[in-house]
């Protein structure tokens, strides 16, 4: 049996305000394509479908478009989870339509059976090929029923208890056949090959995952029963095995998500299994729409390689991510005028690499005024300006200083109160 493995797609994403549409469209028109050329008879998406639980209605078109599409093909077979970041109410809405066009959605396993979960895959002539357990990303409450050890770590216990009765749901379903059982989840796993040492998954924003969402921690691959001859795990952006086991992978995200992810390559993964067996897998890489790169240093290095950019551009749209050293009274944007002005990059988002504090010496340079006749409002725009190495306010900042300086003014003003208490 031959399927294909993909999660966190995250439709509608704009890292740094960049427009999408176009690559999530190119990457889906490639999908279909894949799955034509390899004869895949199912498709597994691991959840993360959207990259909000709001997404915009070009998101959504994409989404139910591709799923229409896939009736033209051979793929007779969809599984479709919900991860963190999806609206489980507004995957499940369709989902008895689509489940009459055999696409099964799982948003959520609230008031759903563990016999829910779980149904056969048919190859073109109606024979059963394989069980599909679909785990979507669950929540505390959801899966407190599955506890069995009160003693345990409830995460481990609590998931344990849940694949295992899936697990004896799908052997129920298969009746003694000789055919594959999968199953599919939205987690960390511990144990994750490429994973920096002693990460327990906090750390994860360094290794190519942005936006950590959720708080179950991480799970042992021993919550998975051993009888699964695949495990289809999404919610970690790059492709890995758990504890090194080929059948309990990762596919990661078909997509750049953070620029610690640029220089990570992304795929999707052809699976082929059979019951009992270690599952065959391809790692399919993914196009690429856009180039992301990430240029960090003293500002002169950063102009010399801006320099060097300039002069071999390359075919794809060049996003860039500045991450420059901190000089006193230096305003890196006028510093690099030159280098920017009809490039052909885009400077997508500015990053200072000073990490240290603000404290009293940051308000000596000459280019700011004494705080002694600055106002509220002045000094947290000065503290906003510090912290991002510049010297004046530009568009985002002045976002930023709208957003967090009623918060601000309303610390000082408790803060006051207390004292005058």
């Amino acid at each position: 049996m031959k399927f294909i493995h993909t999660a966190d797609w995250h439709l509608g994403n704009s890292m740094h305000d960049i427009d999408r549409q176009t690559e999530s469209a190119q990457f889906l028109a490639w999908l279909k394509s894949q799955i034509i050329e390899t004869g895949a008879q199912a498709l597994v998406v691991s959840g993360d479908i959207f990259d909000t639980t709001t997404p915009s209605n070009e998101a959504k078109s994409q989404y139910y478009r591709f799923l229409a599409s896939l009736l033209e093909t051979d793929c007779k077979n969809v599984v479709i989870v919900g991860g963190n970041h999806d609206s489980a109410s507004l995957l499940d809405a369709p989902c008895d339509i689509l489940d009459a066009l055999n696409i099964q959605v799982v948003g959520s396993i609230a008031n759903r059976t563990p016999q829910d979960l779980v149904r056969e895959f048919k190859d073109a002539a109606g024979n059963a090929i394989a069980i599909c357990a679909a785990v979507p990303y669950t929540r505390e409450n959801e899966i407190r029923k599955y506890v069995t050890d009160t003693n345990a770590v409830f995460a481990d216990n609590a998931n344990k208890g849940l694949y295992k009765a899936v697990f004896d749901a799908a052997e129920a379903l298969r009746e003694g056949r000789d055919i594959p059982l999968i199953a599919t989840g939205h987690l960390y796993a511990a144990g994750l090959e490429g994973r920096p040492e002693n990460d327990n998954g906090e750390g994860m924003k360094n290794s190519g995952v942005r936006d950590i969402v959720g708080n179950l921690g991480t799970v042992p691959v021993t919550v998975f029963p051993e009888g699964f001859d695949y495990v289809a795990l999404g919610h970690i952006h790059y492709t890995t095995t758990v504890e090194k086991k080929p059948k309990v992978r990762y596919s990661g995200s078909p997509f750049i998500l953070g620029f610690d992810e640029a220089k990570i390559k992304h795929h999707v993964l052809l699976v082929e299994v059979n019951a009992g067996e270690i599952p065959s897998v391809e790692k399919i890489e993914t196009p690429e729409y856009f180039e992301f790169m990430r240029i960090q240093g003293t500002n002169d290095e950063i102009r010399n390689t801006l320099r060097e950019l300039r002069k071999n551009p390359g075919t794809k749209p060049l996003k860039l991510e500045i991450v420059y050293e901190y000089t006193p009274g230096v305003n890196i944007r006028e510093f690099l005028a030159s280098e920017l002005d009809q490039s052909p990059f885009e400077v997508v988002n500015w990053k200072t690499s000073r990490s240290d504090s603000l404290s009293a010496a940051d308000f000596s340079d000459d280019s700011l005024d004494d705080v002694s006749v600055l106002g509220d409002e002045d000094i947290f725009k000065r503290l906003i300006m510090m912290k991002n190495g510049v010297t004046e306010m530009d568009e985002n900042l002045q976002k930023t200083f709208d957003e967090f300086y009623p918060l601000f003014k309303q610390l000082a003003e408790e803060v006051e109160n207390e004292n005058r208490e």
